[in-house]
């Protein structure tokens, strides 16, 4: 498409590639991008092990897609989140690599602008585990709703305690001070659908751990919340074309 390379993609919407990797740059340094036939992985996780991040667009969600076998492309997360901030709206985004270096095109109005950065190659980046979690209790959010949530409470305190029944969902913020809460329900249409195997839950997490992702839950279509009680939250993050971020915060202990 722009330069006779024969390893290339590209992506309609640079906007969530932007808000994705800016979200991950505030709690780790490495990640790494793996593409195959099915199509596009990104996983990195902080170095406290509080947090994990997944970002998968599969093949079909690209307009180009031109692979052959499977690439590990290891980033600094900090110079690639440099160069998506200069993605403007309406922007479509592609990527070229070869052994070593990572190339990211943004075209608007069939005017591209390249930016190159180096593969990190000689940095192995930690091995990060697939989680398998068999979670009890999830609740769909429109993305814009829980963007407003957490917006109005981080600023209250650092602990975000989750709660929930099969109608309510119930999210504080706990400080010295006092606390702050919002209801989403069934009733009042601030939850989609909830799906509650064991209500009663309570569990908190560290506040920041959810500030870092408000502009990617902003974006999205929609968010499905899981947590129980003692049990990491996950947070499944829905965007157009099958494209979607798993998250996960570790419990905080009291």
């Amino acid at each position: 498409m722009y330069r006779g390379v024969d390893l290339k993609i590209t992506f309609s919407d640079a906007r969530i590639w932007r808000y994705i990797m800016s979200a991950a740059g505030k709690f780790v340094e490495m990640g790494i991008l793996r593409i195959d036939d099915s199509g596009l992985v990104f996983k990195a996780m902080d170095p406290s092990r509080t947090s994990l991040i997944e970002f998968i667009i599969p093949r079909e969600a690209f307009d180009e897609f031109e692979v052959d076998g499977e690439h590990l492309l290891p980033l600094n997360i900090n110079d690639v989140s440099k160069v998506l901030k200069t993605a403007e709206r309406d922007d479509r985004i592609g990527i070229e690599w070869s052994a070593s270096t990572i190339t990211f095109i943004f075209e608007r109005r069939g005017v591209p602008r390249f930016f190159t950065l180096p593969l990190q190659r000689e940095t192995l980046a930690e091995e990060i585990p697939e989680l398998s979690i068999d979670y009890r209790n999830s609740y769909r959010i429109a993305g814009p709703v829980l963007y407003e949530a957490i917006d109005g409470l981080e600023g209250v305190g650092e602990v975000l305690r989750v709660e929930g029944d099969e109608r309510v969902l119930k999210l504080r913020s706990v400080s010295d001070l006092g606390e702050a809460e919002i209801v989403l329900d069934l009733d009042g249409g601030t939850l989609e659908e909830a799906l509650v195997e064991k209500p009663g839950f309570s569990v908190m997490y560290g506040m920041e751990y959810f500030s870092y992702m408000k502009q990617p839950i902003k974006l999205s279509d929609f968010v499905v919340l899981r947590a129980d009680s003692d049990m990491p939250c996950h947070l499944e993050l829905n965007y157009v074309h099958g494209a979607k971020v798993n998250y996960y915060i570790a419990p905080r202990v009291e």
